[in-house]
């Protein structure tokens, strides 16, 4: 399964500290003026927002508050254990920022505490945000300010874990931070971390309840509808997938909660055709066999009212909802529209083999080597294409040698009929001999540069936001010694025209070892990628 890169989006905004502790909300009612512990140990606590960019002396501040705050310290909790808890648990937000390894456990004395032992600030903090939240559910808002600072260093520690393909540490981070911030909007950060950590584990129950949670969290966003809208695509392309590896009871289960959820999806964005295209596979699954060509069958027959990446998306869950001449027809009208849609080339060629268009499939497999040379599964491909041909043309050669047998052993025929039979047998099976020594020398060709690749390519993001446009995957190293690449990519308009070039130097490959890449480019123009072949395989 293909690593998705994922991007470190918070930014100064999310982890920005807040500056000062005041009472602002009135409905809070956070008295921190009394006693005397809870007043100095709040001022010092304003020192320590002033030294966010000096740690050593945010760490002095905080000691200092906990040090005013520990005197009489059961009198202090009688009088203001709300005020109390407000200020513990900034304290303890303050030092998880501020200490070595202080999103972790740190030793009492390093925080400024007494006694002995270690204390998780993260899970200290979040105690005391909760008792004040208990005790007003108003002051809320205010406790979030700091579970934010906390949030923000753990989920982006989490996103660079998870780009340097360490899932098992992205997703304990991920978990952690919800540990602090769950059920508020920025969450879906986390969940969006932890969904595709669970995916890359094949884990696809908890990934889509992670995705689900994601796009609950993100409703009435309206900065996110584009986000939330492909993440809910992604969902349901997961959730069916999943549904297809299933069997009965469970895979039943798995229809009705995909349905459901398009159902309401589309509720919510009525028209959305990559919605009404899995809608439609779907309940195709569920046994509704009328839903195809009520959809596909409409779609392929009027293409033009739709985009290319529409298009494909239909395409794919036509051949998933076994409607390969459907497929075929929605990828082709799609790549009519962007003549250079990688994926699609890939897909067309696979639908096309399926319905014996041999010849159509070698034509779309070469316009995708064109673009995508170091793909050895397209050279797979290839080489099944030459497969199926040789064993029809093996299997036809021999009829006709069987016939030919047959008429020079019929005692009934005449010698003049036998060399007229004989004649049009020859004629039909030298070509058909010459064609599939050809088609066997092309079967080891392609499957000798499948076999032998010496590098792969896999693209996991291609993003395009207006005029600005992300490419990332990963380069493997198949070969058996450490190498040296460098990919030039060309990104070209409809016509093929490159707009803008970029190369990806790629040094000291191990043997089997991976890499990742990213690229961004400008260009108004831009509708997708090509690039040269690097490895000499």
């Amino acid at each position: 399964m293909n690593h998705t890169r994922l991007s470190a989006i918070l930014g100064a905004t999310l982890a920005m500290a807040p500056v000062g502790l005041v009472a602002q909300a009135a409905q809070c009612n956070l008295d921190l003026g009394k006693p005397a512990q809870v007043k100095d140990a709040n001022n010092a606590l304003a020192k320590a927002a002033l030294f966010k960019d000096k740690k050593d002396q945010v760490v002095t501040a905080v000691k200092e508050a906990f040090l005013k705050l520990q005197k009489d310290e059961a009198k202090v909790i009688a009088q203001n254990p709300t005020g109390r808890a407000m200020v513990l648990g900034t304290g303890y937000a303050e030092l998880a920022g501020a200490l070595p390894d202080g999103m972790t456990s740190v030793s009492r004395s390093s925080a400024g505490l007494s006694g002995e032992g270690t204390i998780d600030l993260v899970a200290a903090a979040d105690s005391m945000f909760d008792a004040v939240e208990a005790a007003n559910a108003a002051c809320r808002d205010q406790t979030e300010e700091y579970r934010r600072k906390i949030y923000a260093a753990l989920v982006n520690n989490s996103v660079n874990a998870y780009n340097a393909q360490q899932v098992d540490s992205a997703m304990a981070l991920a978990n952690r931070s919800l540990t602090v911030y769950d059920g508020y909007k920025l969450a879906y950060i986390a969940y969006n971390i932890q969904g595709n950590a669970r995916q890359s584990k094949d884990d696809l129950n908890g990934a889509a309840e992670s995705f689900m949670h994601m796009t609950d969290l993100m409703k009435g966003d309206t900065a996110l509808v584009d986000e939330r809208k492909t993440t809910m695509t992604r969902l349901v392309t997961l959730m069916l997938s999943h549904a297809e590896a299933l069997e009965g009871e469970p895979k039943k289960a798995k229809v009705a909660q995909t349905t459901a959820f398009l159902q309401k999806y589309l509720q919510e964005f009525p028209g959305d055709p990559n919605a009404e295209s899995a809608l439609a596979r779907a309940q195709v699954m569920g046994g509704d066999a009328g839903a195809a060509e009520r959809f596909f069958g409409a779609m392929a027959a009027n293409p033009d009212k739709y985009t290319d990446g529409q298009l494909f998306e239909s395409a794919v869950n036509a051949a998933r909802a076994d409607r390969p001449k459907d497929a075929a027809t929605l990828f082709e009208a799609g790549l009519k529209k962007n003549p250079y849609g990688r994926d699609a080339l890939f897909n067309l060629a696979l639908t096309q083999q399926k319905l014996d268009r041999l010849k159509d499939a070698d034509a779309t497999l070469r316009r995708l080597i064109a673009i995508d040379p170091e793909n050895p599964e397209a050279y797979q491909v290839f080489a099944l294409n030459y497969q199926t041909g040789a064993r029809a043309d093996k299997k036809a050669i021999d009829s006709l040698r069987k016939a030919a047998l047959e008429v020079a052993n019929d005692r009934k025929t005449t010698m003049a009929q036998k060399n007229t039979i004989a004649a049009r047998i020859k004629g039909e099976l030298e070509p058909k001999e010459t064609w599939y020594k050809a088609e066997n020398d092309s079967l080891l060709k392609y499957f000798n540069r499948y076999q032998n690749a010496k590098a792969k390519v896999v693209f996991n993001l291609w993003t395009q936001d207006g005029d600005k446009h992300v490419l990332a995957g990963t380069v493997d190293n198949l070969g058996e010694a450490a190498a040296d690449y460098t990919i030039k990519f060309e990104f070209i308009d409809l016509g093929g025209n490159a707009v803008a070039t970029k190369e990806v130097a790629i040094v000291g490959l191990a043997s089997k070892a991976s890499k990742a890449f990213r690229v961004e480019v400008d260009g108004a123009k831009i509708a997708a990628f090509k690039y040269a072949p690097f490895s000499g395989s």
